[in-house]
């Protein structure tokens, strides 16, 4: 069955779009789609753009940065809920370098957050409201991607750099246990501040239990 497509590839890594990710795509603009105005098309179309490439980006730091370690990544894919990056060997033993590769996608969305922010203050008075509105709204969205990926949960960045940390202190097992509770908060945290209206939060915590549960009901005694 046909669910994603080969857009290339870049530094030999081929580069995957899951269809699910361009229906949600497709949702996110609606307000753009709809509106009528042309101006306003087009800027959904930047946005939506924007938002791929941004992370895209995330996931080709992480790539980068496993290649410094000595990590091939065999392909990576823009999924209906971000990107994943698949790496083709194990990552170091090393609680510093995992961190490293971990850490250099959300890296990668302050850079993006911090200079389209400064591009879109530049371009005020000079360049079109619609272009600076892009900006900035691409902006905010790298600042979220950034802050959403180092929260303490599996499957994101942030709770794999502290499983690597706690594994390194306390061993796979407890470091296990203390990530997944820590992502089940996550996920409680997040449906309160969703409820009862914001339905694309609602469907990231439910991924994140999911998850964080499995990976807890993993390393329960007597498994």
């Amino acid at each position: 069955m046909f669910t994603r497509m080969e857009l290339g590839r870049i530094g030999g890594i081929p580069i995957y779009l899951d269809v699910l990710f361009v229906l949600i795509m497709l949702v996110f603009g609606y307000r753009y789609f709809t509106s009528g105005d042309l101006q306003i098309i087009s800027l959904g179309l930047v946005v939506i753009a924007g938002v791929l490439a941004s992370i895209l980006l995330h996931e080709l730091g992480h790539a980068l940065a496993g290649g410094v370690f000595g990590v091939k990544t065999r392909e990576i894919e823009l999924t209906g809920l971000g990107g994943v990056a698949r790496f083709a060997n194990a990552l170091p033993r090393s609680a510093l370098a995992r961190s490293a590769i971990y850490l250099a996608g959300p890296a990668v969305n302050l850079v993006l957050w911090i200079g389209l922010q400064q591009g879109a203050i530049a371009a005020r008075g000079v360049a079109a409201p619609l272009f600076v509105s892009a900006l900035l709204t691409l902006s905010m969205i790298n600042f979220y991607l950034m802050a959403f990926n180092l929260l303490p949960a599996y499957p994101l960045d942030g709770g794999h750099t502290l499983d690597a940390w706690l594994g390194a202190i306390l061993g796979p097992a407890w470091s296990t246990r203390v990530v997944a509770v820590c992502g089940l908060a996550v996920c409680a945290g997040l449906v309160y501040l969703a409820f009862p209206t914001d339905v694309w939060l609602l469907i990231l915590a439910f991924v994140l239990f999911q998850a964080n549960w499995l990976a807890f009901d993993s390393v329960r005694p007597g498994r």
